[in-house]
């Protein structure tokens, strides 16, 4: 992982904060720019509808990021069904592959874009594996 800034820890992100509907651009926090700035990449999710198919991968792919140590979180959005984040479909994946599901965090669009953005900023920055499994793992 050499130069690479999101050194082991990914975001699994809604549609929705990726490509916000026109009327909530200027409300939402640049949910982007904060999960850069802390280190994070990014795993869309796809846009509210049926997808089975694809939360079976993307819940394959979270596995292999749980199991190889990486941190990894999940970014909602309040007011979404499920915060965008899918968990009726993904949760018992994840549980069917032996991964927990991720610490979740709620970005709240009826709150302003710099203070959100900070509490987003917080809640990535007090979030890690802990210590004996960073050592396992990122060597």
């Amino acid at each position: 992982m050499n130069g690479d800034l999101r050194g082991w820890r990914m975001a699994l992100v809604p549609d929705t904060l990726i490509n916000p509907p026109h009327p909530m651009r200027t409300a939402l926090p640049d949910v982007l720019g904060v999960l850069e700035a802390s280190g994070y990449g990014i795993l869309q999710l796809p846009p509210p509808g049926e997808h089975r198919l694809l939360l079976a991968v993307i819940a394959d792919q979270l596995a292999e990021y749980l199991h190889h140590g990486y941190a990894v979180v999940a970014i909602g959005l309040r007011g979404e069904p499920g915060g965008g984040l899918h968990w009726r479909g993904l949760a018992p994946l994840l549980r069917h592959r032996g991964a927990p599901l991720p610490p979740r965090h709620l970005v709240r669009p009826e709150v302003a874009g710099l203070l959100e953005a900070q509490r987003l900023a917080a809640f990535l920055s007090s979030y890690d594996l802990p210590i004996a499994e960073q050592q396992r793992w990122r060597v």
